[in-house]
């Protein structure tokens, strides 16, 4: 019972699972895909962050038929006008350079009063969410000189799980589906369990590829691993953040002002940070970092409507966001020896987790080893700048991800990775798919131990429970997984 099968062997297992699964769906409540809940929209920056990334492609049809080849993302503006400039776009085959705005809807360039402003004029293309339908109205994007601009409606069942206007977050009480999981045969489980990490797996392997391709594999590792670094409150504000300062142009800075830069543009060098600095120490870090910053201020610094929204509340102290710049600066400035422990294929599985996982933990900072921001005291105990909790999941989510599908092998290794902490998606996973009495949080133990587990009982949750609305009543899940067992 560990999952032995070779990767990515089980991946298409799952995905004909998944999709005979949602074949069987009779009332049809797990196949359609409507538009995001209105009372939860993708935010607009996340819309623009997986744009820019490479996430969603480089090859569109546009709203009037146009081929669309996306041939350069160009880079973030900071300041007043489109959201990205320097881009590079085929339109039928032709190369036009400019720039893109991205918004949530077509309407919001007139309402946004972009068709009159002569800075929208180098506008090449204009990206919304659709899809249009033959009874909406029209939106037309058109610029000061009443020139159009191709549009281009991005599918929204491609940007957020699919969901029912009505339907909510499946509450933590036990399913349908814990009856037949919990007859199943080890084998079985085992199996359903090892796909279904697989499967996520090969997800996460997909999406960095994507981002690689658009830009270039170092790019898309940062990225990544900012992300990762941002922990749930404030993963996306880090994938911005990198993405505003590419690892190429960090690289070509001092390590001081890299730090400076990272500082800067995150928005964590205002006057208030001196003046609430509660010692010497933390006064003289945040002078050596502004006397860089300011050099680099004018042309970094992001205007006031594109300023980065961290989230502090219910923010531990060791995982202030200040901190995990602070890893990010740290990794940009090692990030040669980090890239050959990451890419060295010439060590054996075991000894690759071992070395990646020295590196992260060995990350060190005098200032950070002992203040949990840039203006608090000293901390009593030296604070890891990378703890324990947080290189497993790098690896895990990063990583892994990112290696496996080059090197196959590594999935052995993965399967040793131990399980996180306990958190609200993995709770509610346990109690719905298992249940909540003794028995029940035993097994869910049993089966939760390892990060594979885990990651595989967070796959088949999003799959299922939060695509049913009907409290278990009409998924077929538990009906399909009787048969999961006899296609052997």
């Amino acid at each position: 019972m560990n999952g032995t099968n070779d990767y990515p062997g089980a991946v298409d297992r799952y995905a004909e699972f998944l999709a005979r699964v949602f074949d069987s769906d009779p009332s049809g409540r797990l196949r359609e895909l409507p538009l995001p809940d209105p009372s939860a929209p993708i935010p607009e920056l996340e819309l623009q962050a997986r744009w820019f990334a490479g996430e969603l492609g480089r090859e569109f049809t546009g709203v009037d038929g146009e081929t669309i080849e996306v041939t350069q993302f160009g880079h973030w503006n900071r300041g007043e006008g489109p959201d990205f400039t320097e881009v590079g776009v085929k339109i039928d085959g032709e190369l036009r350079r400019g720039a893109v705005e991205v918004d949530l809807e077509a309407r919001s360039w007139e309402e946004h009063g972009h068709g009159a402003n002569p800075a929208f004029d180098e506008v090449v293309l204009h990206i919304f969410l659709g899809p249009l339908t033959a009874d909406a109205p029209r939106f037309h994007t058109r610029d000061s000189r009443h020139r159009g601009i191709v549009q281009l409606a991005l599918d929204p069942s491609k940007l957020v799980r699919p969901s029912r206007p009505w339907g909510r977050l499946p509450e933590a009480r036990r399913g349908r589906c814990a009856t037949p999981l919990r007859y199943m045969r080890p084998n079985d489980l085992d199996s359903l369990l090892t796909a279904a990490a697989q499967y996520r797996l090969h997800q996460k392997g997909k999406r960095f590829a994507a981002i690689a391709e658009a830009h270039n594999e170092n790019q898309a590792l940062y990225q990544a691993v900012a992300e990762a670094l941002g922990y749930r409150h404030n993963k996306l504000v880090m994938a911005v953040l990198a993405q505003r300062l590419p690892l190429a142009m960090l690289r070509r800075h001092d390590p001081i002002e890299r730090e400076a830069l990272l500082f800067g543009v995150a928005g964590f060098l205002d006057a208030s940070q001196f003046e609430n600095a509660a010692d010497d120490e933390a006064r003289r870090y945040l002078k050596g970092l502004w006397d860089h910053w300011w050099k680099h201020r004018a042309e970094h610094e992001p205007g006031a409507d594109r300023r980065l929204a961290w989230k502090l509340s219910g923010t531990r102290p060791t995982n202030h966001p200040q901190r995990r710049v602070a890893a990010l600066a740290a990794l940009v400035n090692d990030w040669t020896k980090f890239r050959q422990r990451v890419t060295d294929t010439g060590v054996a599985k075991g000894a690759w987790t071992k070395g990646v996982r020295e590196f992260l933990a060995g990350l060190e900072h005098d200032y950070w080893r002992h203040h949990y921001t840039l203006k608090a005291s000293p901390s009593k105990k030296p604070l890891a700048l990378v703890g324990p909790d947080r290189v497993r999941d790098l690896l895990g989510n990063v990583l892994f991800p990112a290696a496996i599908p080059g090197r196959p092998e590594l999935w052995n290794a993965y399967l040793e990775l131990p399980g996180s902490v306990e958190n609200e998606s993995l709770r509610r996973a346990r109690l719905r798919l298992f249940g909540e009495n003794e028995a029940d949080r035993d097994r869910a133990a049993q089966w939760s131990g390892r990060y594979w587990q885990q990651q595989a009982l967070l796959q088949v949750f999003a799959d299922f429970c939060l695509e049913d609305a009907s409290e278990c009543d009409e998924c077929p899940f538990p009906e399909q997984l009787k048969q999961w067992g006899r296609d052997d």
